[in-house]
């Protein structure tokens, strides 16, 4: 598919909902910033992120089961980069708007489905 015309409306609002749901944990749009500047170890992102090793895992995982980032083994090292770069600019023009909220006084904590 070359288009997004050519995907039907509701299948392509399913992906897109599954799209948000990954950028729904903050853990995983760490990674996403820390991979925008590059090819990361497994290793690497778990000292720079502070969290266990085995939870930086799992996050790498999903995000590799829906074709975010992409791996390569290199000896015992599993290395991670990512695949669409344009992730992070999604990813600023939201943070965009959640300051122009907070500007306003809202709050998002207080907000409910």
């Amino acid at each position: 598919m070359s288009s997004v015309e050519e995907i039907p409306k509701e299948e392509l609002y399913q992906l897109q909902a599954r799209l948000c749901k990954f950028m729904s944990h903050p853990l995983r749009l760490r990674l996403l910033e820390l991979l925008e500047k590059g090819e990361r170890s497994v290793s690497e992102l778990a000292e720079l992120t502070g969290e266990p090793q085995p939870v930086v895992s799992r996050h790498l995982a999903y995000m590799q089961q829906l074709g975010i980032v992409s791996s390569e083994r290199r000896g015992n090292r599993v290395y991670y980069k990512i695949r669409y770069p344009e992730l992070r600019e999604a990813c600023r023009i939201i943070q965009g708007v959640l300051v122009k909220i907070l500007r306003e006084g809202r709050s998002l904590a207080l907000v409910s489905e």
